[in-house]
């Protein structure tokens, strides 16, 4: 019996979601796609079905995460907060989903340990990079709305905030107990906005 697009959809979706955890746990070289398989209790052959190879698969792991999870810790930089309540908000989501959401966490490890140990891994990562350019443009158009109460230029500005998302990517990849603690998140991110953007009183 044929299987329906919404079932393929729903088999590939468990695909991807045991090889972010088989990646992430077991490196590039460890990973096994009979485990992969297991864990989204399906067969070796469904596997095939959906991907060519482990290569494939860890494309289609970072592509696909990197966007669904993008879009949403993005949607928060289009309401109608003013935009040091939005940054804030963002930055501090992400720090928190770094601290608690496993998938999130294990998709940072496969990004910044695993991906470079694959040979010519090559789309997902191209995407990854073309998130990480949108995500830099949603920013500078946020600072651009106050741009006035900047406390440095805007490149400086957008430079800060990028480089506070990669480095607390590799944390989180690296060392996790050094994130903040899941109270301290909004702190920090707090911190961090009140140094760019001068904040005013109500």
């Amino acid at each position: 019996m044929r299987r329906t697009a919404a079932e393929a959809a729903e088999t590939r979706k468990a695909i991807i979601h045991s090889a972010l955890h088989r990646f992430a746990q077991d490196g590039w070289e460890g990973c096994s796609l009979v485990e992969v398989a297991r864990g989204a209790n399906v067969t070796r052959g469904a596997v095939y079905h959906h991907f060519t190879g482990k290569r494939e698969l860890l494309d289609a792991v970072l592509a696909e995460q990197w966007h669904s999870r993008g879009e949403a810790l993005l949607a928060v930089l289009d309401t109608s907060a003013p935009p040091e309540a939005r940054l804030t908000t963002f930055l501090a989501d992400y720090l928190r989903r770094l601290r608690e959401d496993t998938d999130f966490r294990e998709l940072a490890v496969v990004t910044v340990l695993v991906a470079s140990q694959a040979p010519a891994v090559k789309s997902g990562l191209e995407q990854k990079t073309a998130a990480v350019a949108r995500w830099s443009e949603r920013i500078a158009r946020l600072l651009t709305e106050c741009e006035q109460r900047l406390r440095a230029p805007l490149d400086v500005g957008r430079f800060s905030i990028t480089a506070f998302l990669h480095g607390a990517t590799l944390t989180a990849a690296l060392t996790p107990e050094d994130l903040p603690e899941p109270g301290r998140c909004e702190t920090t991110a707090r911190a961090l906005v009140a140094g760019l953007i001068n904040i005013e009183s109500p």
